[in-house]
């Protein structure tokens, strides 16, 4: 099989949001927190859980999917109200087997921020959003958790480095072409620089004290995490599928299988975990993905 054309590496550029909403997506969403949690060592991190001096405070988990990590976080603290959002709530788990200290309700992070949700966090948490920044730019983004915020609130927001993307092998011998492929398919050419930028960007929109930290692979489980980025490949080329692109998904999910065979093998992807955290100043002047203006919010 060749290898897919470098216009064919652009199709992750355009897919917006493509993987599934299936008992197999929620399982690998479910798996994919435990090698974050393990590479990690916190769900919340550290600076900014000593710095949340308010009592019982409030925390968005915006985009989150299965909400595996709230479900994690209520255990280490009891004493916080807890919200989770996502334009669809099929992942998660029934409300009526919820601690009493998570909400769900569903939000677009594409929509506008509702009334209600503006100013009412200390902190709002993202993670693996790279497939949903839309031409690489994350400030809208940001402009909207800016809202959601409480002066002097937090955001963390968590993501994959593909620009330190590299293959790894256990054994010299092993053959990693489709792995390389699957590499150069996702990074589409730097479309997915702006994670390694995102101290930069929050600064642009008005945030302080930012900081990013790499984190990286733990050998042992390697396999693992790339069993679900094959996993990851599949949902994609289905999508990929549903919009008419048959033959790039066909090569996509070909692709997928040799790059399963591979790890098989002993060779993996792998690639560092980033954790970007920044401030909400006392004051800021909001700025919504219109335009410029907008008015200060004390």
């Amino acid at each position: 099989m060749g290898q897919p054309s470098q216009f064919e590496f652009h199709l992750a550029d355009r897919l917006g949001y493509s993987l599934g909403h299936d008992s197999a997506a929620g399982f690998r969403l479910n798996g994919m927190f435990y090698f974050w949690k393990q590479t990690l060592g916190f769900n919340l991190h550290p600076t900014i859980a000593g710095a949340l001096r308010t009592p019982n405070p409030r925390i968005a988990d915006v985009a989150t999917g299965t909400a595996i990590w709230l479900l994690d976080l209520a255990r280490e603290r009891p004493d916080t109200f807890l919200e989770g959002l996502d334009m669809t709530l099929e992942k998660a788990p029934a409300v009526e087997w919820l601690p009493a200290n998570i909400t769900l309700r569903e939000w677009n992070l594409h929509d506008e921020v509702p009334p209600e949700l503006e100013g009412k966090f200390d902190v709002v948490h993202l993670r693996l959003l790279i497939i949903v920044v839309e031409n690489g730019d994350p400030s809208p983004i940001i402009r909207k958790v800016a809202r959601m915020l409480k002066p002097g609130g937090w955001i963390q927001w968590d993501e994959y480095s593909l620009q330190g993307m590299r293959v790894v092998k256990a054994r010299p011998e092993v053959k990693t072409e489709a792995l390389e492929s699957l590499g150069q398919f996702w990074d589409a050419n730097g479309r997915q620089d702006w994670v390694d930028h995102l101290p930069d960007s929050l600064e642009k929109e008005g945030f302080t004290r930012t900081q990013i930290t790499y984190y990286g692979p733990l050998l042992e489980y390697l396999r693992a995490e790339d069993e679900a980025f094959i996993v990851t490949c599949e949902e994609t080329a289905h999508t990929l599928a549903s919009k008419g692109q048959v033959d790039a998904a066909k090569d996509l999910y070909q692709l997928a299988q040799q790059g399963s065979l591979e790890i098989l093998a002993g060779a993996a992807l792998a690639t560092n975990k980033v954790v970007c955290i920044a401030q909400k100043p006392a004051a800021m002047v909001h700025r919504n993905a219109a335009g410029p203006e907008g008015a200060r919010m004390q």
